[in-house]
């Protein structure tokens, strides 16, 4: 967590794009006005930015709230891995891939929500494997940071029925997503589209979002979409294309991995959510590719080779991002790469100390 506060200190924030509309609702909600008409978007992380705009002041609360986000992601990162398997071997290795992982936390710095979207699904995925009555809530407001972290509901539908658990999730979290839904509809006159048909071309009237249906056509393009989303760098991928191809052996060919089922079920969602869409971005599967890089544990921490293999192909998600993003906030290439080197030393230390105690065993 330090060695993230000490990064984002080193890095220069600069609102972009999104980030305005999210900034602009942030200070609209601080002056207890709601306003979905003026700012499109889905605004959960600007809810949760208010108290940072309060206590700050800040032009830029939003990216400081993702920050924290993203640091508070590192030890339920551990606590994911070491829940889901058993082992601490695992939680760092769950860890490792978090920090390998690094389009949430590089754009987050232009005000985007991703870095809170990735705090949001790991926070599903552990109080899914908890069995926590507070993980519909989660998953309901995470819901309206990014919609496609809906695609997580397999993963505590077998629980949800328990009394504590209907009295979160349909209470509590329904009302949240409900009441949000409603107040934007009235607001807006329809639902409101966050990366709609015409935003990326042609005229695109920020005052007057397009509905939610624009988005969505039948076609076998979103879907090979999708398979370039996982697997070519231009695209600027989430995650190695290493962990996804393993992590998707895993799920479909063993009895290795916990939850094995629920994953399936959760990825085919987030593939089929995103497949639908006009138009869609590889941040859109970030559900799916942290379920495949979990999904991927108990084969790459088999043997060191397969870890020269992910930190190699690592650079291949790195490298494109550094060129489109992170060379605007961070100043050098090796500086952008201290996510990746914290990784590989913490591997190296974690293998070394094991090595150090089965001797002294």
């Amino acid at each position: 967590m330090g060695v993230m506060a000490i990064y984002f200190m080193i890095g220069n924030p600069n609102m972009a794009d999104d980030g305005f509309h999210y900034q602009g609702f942030t200070e609209s909600l601080s002056r207890g006005v709601i306003d979905f008409k003026s700012f499109y978007g889905f605004m959960g992380l600007s809810i949760l930015s208010v108290p940072v705009y309060w206590l700050t002041n800040s032009s830029i609360a939003v990216i400081y709230t993702s920050m924290l986000m993203v640091m508070l992601s590192i030890p339920l990162a551990y606590q994911v891995g070491k829940h889901l398997y058993g082992t601490e071997r695992a939680g760092v290795f769950s860890l490792i891939i978090f920090l390998l992982t690094p389009y949430p936390y590089t754009t987050l710095m232009r005000g985007f929500q991703e870095g809170a979207l990735s705090f949001f699904i790991l926070l599903i995925i552990y109080g899914s494997i908890r069995v926590r009555s507070w993980t519909g809530l989660a998953w309901a407001f995470a819901g309206i940071v990014k919609p496609f972290s809906l695609s997580l509901f397999p993963l505590f539908l077998p629980d949800l029925f328990k009394k504590k658990n209907i009295i979160w999730f349909l209470i509590i979290g329904l009302i949240i997503g409900l009441s949000y839904l409603l107040i934007s509809y009235a607001q807006v006159g329809h639902f409101i589209n966050n990366a709609a048909i015409n935003s990326y071309s042609g005229s695109f009237d920020t005052g007057n979002p397009p509905p939610l249906v624009e988005s969505f056509t039948i076609g076998i393009k979103g879907f090979l979409r999708i398979g370039a989303n996982f697997l070519l760098a231009y695209r600027k991928i989430m995650i190695s294309p290493f962990i996804v191809i393993v992590g998707s052996l895993m799920l479909l060919m063993t009895n290795k991995v916990p939850f094995r089922s629920r994953f399936i079920s959760s990825v085919i969602l987030n593939i089929l959510l995103v497949g639908l869409l006009s138009f869609s971005f590889s941040k859109y599967i970030l559900p799916a590719a942290i379920i495949l890089g979990l999904a991927s544990i108990p084969f790459i921490e088999r043997k060191w080779w397969y870890m020269v293999i992910v930190f190699v192909d690592s650079i291949s998600v790195f490298i494109p991002i550094w060129n489109f993003f992170g060379m605007v906030y961070w100043p050098k290439l090796v500086v952008y790469l201290i996510p990746f080197w914290t990784a590989i030393l913490m591997y190296i230390i974690f293998e070394s100390s094991n090595k150090k105690h089965a001797i002294k065993g």
